[in-house]
């Protein structure tokens, strides 16, 4: 049975170190991750004798840490995703704070062109507006060019910060394993009492990891916390670092990849990541960045492609045809740097208005191409490469020659280096086509009141014509009594036209090879009554392919029922739907995330009015310890002193 004087001991000792664990609190009342401490006592084993069992003091049981898993993984989730919205939003706004620009957007410079081109066309005969109609096509292409750049200056700063959080990550992941190194010999060396500073001082590293990336985390039996990212790579296993690192692309030298670094073997990982900063920067990079060169891409290509065919169907002030107005960007090939064959892939251009915003991979497998386009993976063509020749592939055709080997991979980028690559191809104002090349009168000499309009060129394959081309009414055009239009010169032969039916007007289309030329006749000509398709051999003031070129504005010429303009405008509105997305998903994650860490203060917090509180109440029970063992020693004097006398 304990003494009075060994009960006093051991609630000293006790108190003294409740004590000391409710100054440790305090000291770290301000230590970001800090987990309050507990010392747990209890009863030390009672001595029995005849009369019963006999206390024999208190002891220390434990010193716990008031922790609660959930709430630090609920912590962790909320960090890591509102790492991802708020760095994504600060990417994606400066996109969106430049396409939406009133003076360095593209719409105000599409619509100068096109406001210019008007006046050019109201006034064919002007030099001036001629100039301007150059000067502004200049300025669209530089606006093209300035965004492009722009584009591209955040893409490099993104991937310099792909590089600088995977330099943090590793950094961070050599911090994990050396705590956890020192958790398992302070566990093995505390017989499996794990210390509680070094607890939180790791679960403090994986929350700063949360932060770069989403992780997943598993606890060993030894004490040591294995870390994943991606899709279950290991991170840190036990005291290993599975390091990451940033590789040059394969289709890109500009960009990185992120791999795992798992011995001598590197695993890509990059579509895998998720949440973070790092997530961030990659769904910036595939969601915005790329779609955005891409889209800009395809307006220009669609612009200059097709102002220049219309532009192709007139003639200048010198009655030549139309030279080209633009210089039209062609779409790009890259061979992967890992290929070993010697194939080679080129792309050309076939239908414009049938491109999209994407890229495409070409894989060969040792047997068949196969085409994916890349924005959703969707598989375009399986094949070989006779019939990937002849087929054409949204908008663009590929050719494929050379000797490749099973695995060769090309990338075919068909719209994202066009923003950067269109020009004025024309910089003499009298070279601009806003004349028709072909001309279309009545008879002066005709009695009857028919019309007749040159319907617009669909080609210029028949021109210039070697002859006139007459039309004259006879009542029996046929030689069987059906009235229309004998033809002389060009295709000859006839049209039959009846002006008690058709008066309201009907249209033709010459026979090859003058397939290209079309008319429209309506009224009700006279016997003998002429009309002339003839060059246009002095067309100064005609601006009816001017008109045309002005329609462009306005016509439906791009993928997806789009305009130049609300192209462009659909552009602006995904990527601002993206910005207002990252926003509204990082206001409701910072909500969460101040839930999380209110839930995690209210059980691992240190509340210095509560240590105040149990500072005076162990203080007295520290006092009422040292007063039992002065009045055991009191008492032992006594019997001393009495056995003395």
């Amino acid at each position: 049975m304990a003494s009075v004087t060994d009960i006093g001991t051991s609630a000293l000792l006790a108190f003294q170190r409740s004590l000391s664990t409710v100054g440790h609190n305090i000291a770290n009342a301000t230590v970001e991750g800090y987990s309050r401490q507990r010392v747990g006592l209890g009863t030390q084993v009672p001595s029995f004798t005849g009369a019963g069992y006999f206390g024999n003091g208190v002891r220390v049981n434990d010193i716990s840490r008031l922790y609660d898993q959930f709430t630090n993984d609920r912590i962790l989730v909320n960090t890591t995703n509102l790492s991802r919205s708020e760095h994504f939003l600060g990417l994606a706004s400066q996109v969106d704070n430049l396409l939406a620009d009133p003076d360095a957007g593209l719409s105000p410079a599409l619509q100068n062109l096109f406001n210019s081109l008007q006046n050019s066309v109201d006034d064919p005969t002007s030099t001036p507006a001629r100039q301007v109609l150059l000067s502004d096509s200049e300025s669209l292409v530089q606006r093209f060019h300035s965004i492009d750049s722009r584009l591209r200056e955040l893409g490099l700063n993104a991937e310099r910060d792909l590089v600088n959080i995977t330099t943090e990550i590793n950094g961070l992941a050599r911090a994990l394993a050396s705590v956890n190194q020192d958790i398992v010999n302070g566990t093995q060396a505390g017989g499996d009492v794990q210390p509680n500073d070094l607890l939180d001082e790791r679960d403090q590293l994986v929350r700063e990891l949360s932060a770069l990336t989403k992780v997943e985390t598993v606890q060993q039996k030894d004490g040591a916390l294995n870390v994943f990212i991606g899709n279950g790579q290991g991170l840190v296993v036990g005291v290993t670092v599975n390091e990451l690192g940033a590789v040059r692309n394969a289709f890109d030298p500009e960009r990185f990849d992120i791999v795992v670094k798992q011995g001598r073997v590197n695993v890509d990982i990059t579509k895998q990541l998720a949440g973070g900063r790092l997530g961030a920067v990659v769904d910036f990079r595939e969601q915005v960045l790329v779609p955005g060169l891409n889209s800009l891409g395809k307006i220009a290509i669609g612009l200059s492609a097709q102002f220049n065919a219309q532009h192709a169907l007139g003639i200048d002030l010198q009655g030549d045809p139309g030279r080209a107005y633009f210089d039209v960007p062609t779409p790009v090939v890259v061979p992967s740097t890992n290929n070993t064959g010697s194939g080679t892939l080129a792309a050309s251009l076939v239908d414009v208005s049938n491109l999209t915003a994407s890229d495409y991979e070409v894989l060969y497998d040792g047997a068949n191409y196969r085409v994916t386009r890349l924005s959703d993976n969707v598989n375009l063509f399986t094949g070989s490469a006779a019939a990937l020749n002849a087929t054409p592939i949204d908008g663009f055709q590929i050719n494929v020659a050379g000797a490749p080997l099973a695995g060769d991979t090309f990338q075919v980028r068909p719209t994202r280096q066009a923003s950067r690559d269109i020009g004025v191809a024309i910089k003499d104002p009298s070279l601009i086509a806003h004349a028709a090349p072909l001309r279309g009168v009545t008879g002066i000499s005709n009695t009857g009141n028919s019309k007749f309009s040159l319907a617009p060129l669909a080609n210029t394959s028949s021109l210039p014509l070697a002859a006139d081309i007459n039309l004259a009414f006879s009542l029996d055009a046929d030689g069987g009594g059906n009235p229309g239009f004998i033809i002389s010169g060009g295709p000859g032969g006839f049209v039959l036209y009846d002006p008690a039916t058709e008066s309201a007007g009907k249209q033709f289309t010459l026979a090859v090879p003058y397939d290209g030329i079309g008319f429209t006749i309506s009224g009700v000509p006279a016997a003998g009554d002429t009309l002339n398709i003839a060059n246009n051999t002095n067309g100064v003031g005609d601006n009816r392919n001017g008109l045309l070129l002005a329609a462009l504005q306005s016509e439906i010429s791009l993928r997806g029922n789009n305009t130049f303009q609300s192209a462009f405008a659909e552009l602006i509105a995904d990527v601002g739907t993206r910005t207002r997305q990252a926003q509204l998903t990082s206001d409701a994650q910072e909500v969460l995330l101040e839930q999380s860490v209110a839930s995690r203060e209210a059980i691992s917090g240190v509340n210095l009015d509560e240590e105040a509180a149990n500072l005076v109440r162990l203080q007295q029970a520290y006092q009422a310890a040292a007063q039992v063992i002065q009045v055991s020693n009191s008492l032992f004097d006594e019997v001393i002193a009495a056995l003395r006398r």
